[in-house]
């Protein structure tokens, strides 16, 4: 296996698209274990009603940080198969941050584990990923 990307290689790739920099989404972390990326507080992405991130952004972000982590082992696009969430309390204003560790690299898939967590370390939400990484 090849070494993991480093931070440099990454990061454009990752705060290259249009989406990602809506979401404002930055590279936190790489190493060889896993990746962290750090969604910053933004407004828009929490409901009024109750002052709590939408689910969704929650969705997006762990499924981004799991394609992240098996991308830096892999260096080729790893597009999501399957991806699964469980939801654990309410994630509250703050900035969060989602740490994604490779569970298993394989010639057609691979699979992530990613956690959502406050800056305090409390885990919000967990994600499952599955990522096609069949070499064409």
């Amino acid at each position: 296996m090849a070494a993991v990307l480093t931070r440099e290689a990454i990061e454009p790739v990752l705060t290259g698209t249009k989406f990602h920099q809506f979401l404002g989404i930055r590279l936190e972390e790489v190493n060889e274990q896993s990746v962290t990326i750090r969604l910053p507080y933004n407004e828009l992405f929490y409901t009024s009603v109750d002052g709590y991130i939408h689910g969704g952004i929650l969705a997006t972000v762990i499924d981004i940080a799991g394609y992240f982590a098996v991308f830096s082992q892999l260096n080729q696009p790893v597009p999501t198969v399957d991806l699964k969430i469980d939801y654990l309390r309410p994630g509250r204003a703050g900035d969060l941050l989602f740490t994604a560790s490779v569970v298993k690299l394989g010639r057609t898939v691979s699979i992530a584990d990613i956690v959502a967590a406050d800056t305090t370390g409390k885990a919000i939400a967990i994600g499952r990923g599955l990522f096609s990484s069949k070499q064409e």
